[in-house]
């Protein structure tokens, strides 16, 4: 197992030596560390578990490359880098990032030392030696308490949400498109803003940007298929009538709404708001 975390204090090579035997569950015996300029001479290569660590600026402090032996621990011992992380991360007390499935360069997992497992947003100064800062995270953690408590807007946009309707057309022109958009907003206020139960108005608006488009782009397609995409377009805005109700155009003055057009939906606003406020 490789895994690389992102620490959010310095710890010296016994501290991380005696927290990674703990989390893999071997004897401190059983892991080599070394810093990223050391002697790489005289490490023990066949050590169930390797670290080579070197230090970072700002929120995070130290970068682990960690290398777990499949030999390495016992029954019961973490088998993936997230549970790796959690249990380094409860155990050093610290904060540990780690990545996830690259939707976003910037975006991470974060354990915390109290057990929280959520997402995080890593920002990096262009300095030849950058300074990191945790900018955002999806849940309050002990680690990072500046950071803001927010969902992050690249994992929204990356959630998989059934757009059947816009898929029965079989169409890549630019009013397709804009239609899967509009289908995803609606699946969500259909789905009650599954799985988080959170959106953000910022997004909300780009949907509705997204409705303003279609009007545009069904215009420039030929007649066959602006009449399924007009049918379809009926469908899911009952879809959307069905999950908002009329708020006098507060969706005009939401947050990234920018010049847009006077279509109804800028006058209505989620039966469930699933944003403060």
């Amino acid at each position: 197992m490789i895994c690389n975390f992102l620490v959010s204090r310095r710890m010296e090579p016994a501290e991380l030596i005696a927290g990674l035997a703990d989390a893999a569950q071997v004897p401190a015996g059983q892991v080599d560390v070394c810093h990223e300029d050391g002697d790489m001479d005289h490490r023990y290569w066949g050590a169930p578990v390797l670290c080579t660590y070197h230090c970072l600026r700002g929120d995070v402090a130290m970068s682990l490359d960690i290398q777990v032996r499949s030999a390495a621990g016992t029954a019961g011992a973490p088998g993936t880098e997230a549970e790796l992380a959690l249990a380094f991360a409860v155990g050093t007390g610290t904060g540990v990032l780690y990545p996830d499935d690259r939707i976003d360069p910037e975006t991470y997992w974060l354990a915390d030392r109290t057990g929280t497992v959520t997402r995080a947003r890593l920002l990096a100064t262009d300095e030849e030696r950058p300074v990191y800062r945790v900018d955002a995270v999806e849940s309050a953690v002990s680690a990072f308490p500046g950071a803001e408590v927010t969902p992050l807007a690249e994992i929204l946009r990356s959630q998989p949400v059934p757009t059947p309707v816009a898929d029965a057309l079989g169409s890549d022109s630019p009013a397709a498109v804009s239609l899967h958009i509009w289908e995803r907003l609606g699946q969500r206020m259909r789905g009650d803003w599954a799985p988080s139960g959170r959106y953000l108005p910022e997004l909300y608006a780009q949907d509705l940007a997204a409705r303003d488009a279609f009007e545009k782009q069904v215009a420039e397609v030929g007649p066959e298929e602006r009449t399924l995409l007009l049918h379809a377009v009926a469908e899911l805005d009952g879809i959307f009538r069905a999950h908002t109700v009329d708020d006098a155009g507060a969706a005009a003055a939401l947050p990234s709404a920018g010049p847009h057009g006077d279509g109804w939906w800028w006058r209505r606003v989620p039966r469930s708001l699933p944003w403060p406020g």
